[in-house]
C-alpha cells in the first residue's frame, strides 16, 4: 500500500504520493493563499485558507480522487466573521451554525447555501449543532431545538432534555462520523503552527 498524504503550502494543496515521491495531483488555490486546515468526507477535501496578511479568508472543495475543485467562495459569504466553523456532514450536506443564532446547511457537491435560517435566542443562552441519527438539534444547557433538514425551520424540542440533564453535558459527539475534526477547530490565526495535512491511506481514508 503506497503512502498517500495531502499537504498544503502557499497558494495550493497536492495529494503526494510518498512511495513513489511525486504528486498524484495539485489543487490550486488563489494566489498568495495559505492553506490552514484540511478536511476530508468521502470524497470531498475542505480547505481553509488565509490571504498572506490574515485579512481575509477562503474555503474551498476538492474531490480527493482526481482534485477537481468543485467550488469555492470567502468564508463570510458562509459564517459570520471570526465565528469558528464548525461543520457537521449528513449525506451530501454541511450543517452549521453560521452565527451565534443562524444555522446554515450548504451542498457539499455544488456549495450551494441551500438554507440560513436565524432563530431566536436568549443572549445569555448559546446552542452547539449535533447530529445524532440522521437528525440535527441545537443543544444549549438549558434547553434543545430540532432543525427541519428541508427547510431550515427550528422549533423546540422537548425529548432530548427529558432524556439527559443538558446542564451537565459539557461536550458532544453525537453519532460519531458527522463531525468534520480537523476543519472545526476554531479558525487558525496566521502566523500559528500553521500545519496543514491531512494522512490518508491508499484509498484517500477519512477525515471525519
Amino acid at each position: 500500500m503506497n503512502e498517500i498524504a495531502i499537504f498544503g503550502k502557499p497558494g495550493s494543496i497536492a495529494k503526494y504520493d510518498l512511495t513513489k515521491n511525486k504528486s498524484v495531483w495539485i489543487g490550486q488555490l488563489e494566489p498568495k493563499y495559505i492553506p490552514y486546515s484540511i478536511s476530508q468526507y468521502k470524497n470531498y477535501v475542505l480547505v481553509f485558507s488565509y490571504s498572506k496578511w490574515g485579512t481575509k479568508s477562503m474555503i474551498h472543495c476538492f474531490t480527493e480522487d482526481a482534485g477537481e475543485l468543485l467550488w469555492f467562495g470567502l468564508t463570510k459569504n458562509f459564517i459570520k466573521a471570526g465565528f469558528p466553523f464548525y461543520p457537521h456532514v449528513l449525506g451530501d450536506c454541511l450543517y452549521f451554525m453560521a452565527s451565534p443564532k443562524e444555522v446554515a446547511k450548504l451542498n457539499l457537491q455544488s456549495g450551494k447555501l441551500l438554507f440560513k435560517k436565524t432563530f431566536e435566542k436568549s443572549m445569555f443562552r448559546s446552542y452547539r449543532m449535533i447530529i445524532i441519527s440522521d437528525q440535527v438539534y441545537l443543544l444549549s444547557s438549558k434547553d434543545a431545538k430540532i432543525i427541519d433538514k428541508n427547510s431550515g425551520a427550528i422549533q423546540a424540542c422537548e425529548d432530548i432534555g427529558n432524556k439527559i440533564n443538558l446542564k451537565e453535558i459539557s461536550v458532544s459527539l453525537g453519532n460519531g462520523t458527522s463531525f468534520m475534526s480537523s476543519i472545526s477547530l476554531t479558525h487558525p490565526q496566521p502566523g500559528g503552527d500553521g500545519s496543514a495535512a491531512m494522512m490518508a491511506g491508499d484509498a484517500g481514508g477519512g477525515g471525519e
